[in-house]
């Protein structure tokens, strides 16, 4: 935007003090009418009307002409001196044009920015609900697929938990995947439609994985279930459960191996025969009150 200089004791200059209102109005808006337009100083007769309101515009003119602050020209006027005080016609294009370069500049670095952020948070939601949304397409099934190579990782995720021990009881052995144990954990919870963001720590997947061989899948997909309903926002990462998954502290039945039963002993012969007596004497009570009656 062109703007114009005035030294600060232009109204008490010599020239200026002297003049009348309508001169001095005539002047200061003259200097902005050349300065918008990109005139450097320029007036022309017909133009004169639009600079300002003034009575007796023509004595006016002639007023500053006097006092030696505009100069005749040829179908009209040029401002004294004002390129001595205000920029050219090409210095303020040039101006506009660097200002306007920096600008789009910094919206460009804007936009790399935030597309730059747009596409990492892609990356970590789609490495995370893709396998999920095709899983739930698919039923639900239960049985734990493959990881693609070509899976996306998101930059911040730690690694994996280590796979589970076979030594530990009742702990089923999760089929080996890119998430270990928890991977199972991430399709159910897809399955029953929460699709969201699995980032952590390497303590919390550690933290996680300890909460699924304590409680089991089913337990912590129940949990997350009714904090989902209850949430006054849609949760969208897993760290919103975390704390009540860890709190979970009821142990799933043992599932281990059980004791084959060896031979009968004597005594479980005994009572046996003693039960199968004890049926057949109320049977034959019963079948003779029947005749009885």
């Amino acid at each position: 935007m062109p703007w114009v200089r005035l030294d600060d004791r232009f109204p008490s200059h010599r020239k200026v003090a002297l003049l009348s209102d309508r001169a001095f109005r005539l002047y200061v808006s003259a200097l902005c009418w050349s300065s918008e337009n990109l005139t450097e100083g320029k007036l022309t007769d017909r133009e004169l009307t639009l600079v300002a309101r003034v009575r007796d515009m023509k004595k006016t003119a002639r007023e500053l002409e006097d006092a030696r602050l505009w100069d005749r020209v040829e179908d009209g006027w040029m401002i004294h001196d004002f390129l001595e005080y205000n920029p050219d016609r090409a210095k303020v294009k040039a101006d506009r044009e660097a200002n306007a370069a920096r600008q789009q500049a910094y919206r460009e670095r804007k936009k790399a920015e935030q597309d730059a952020k747009r596409n990492a948070d892609e990356i970590e939601s789609n490495g995370v609900t893709n396998a999920s949304r095709n899983a739930s397409r698919n039923g639900g099934s239960n049985d734990t697929p493959s990881p693609s190579p070509s899976r996306p990782v998101p930059p911040t995720e730690e690694p994996p938990p280590p796979p589970p021990s076979t030594n530990t009881p009742g702990t089923a052995v999760a089929e080996p995947s890119g998430r270990g144990e928890v991977q199972p954990l991430i399709e159910a919870m897809a399955a029953r439609g929460m699709n969201i963001s699995w980032t952590f720590q390497a303590t919390e997947w550690l933290e996680l994985r300890d909460a699924i061989r304590r409680v089991g899948v089913p337990a912590l997909v129940d949990h997350a279930a009714r904090a989902w309903q209850a949430a006054k926002t849609t949760p969208y990462s897993a760290r919103y459960f975390l704390t009540g998954w860890t709190g979970l502290q009821d142990a799933p039945a043992y599932t281990g191996p059980r004791a084959i039963p060896g031979p009968p002993s004597a005594t479980s012969e005994y009572l046996a025969d003693m039960a199968n007596i004890a049926a057949e004497l109320r049977a034959a009570e019963d079948a003779a009150e029947r005749n009885a009656q």
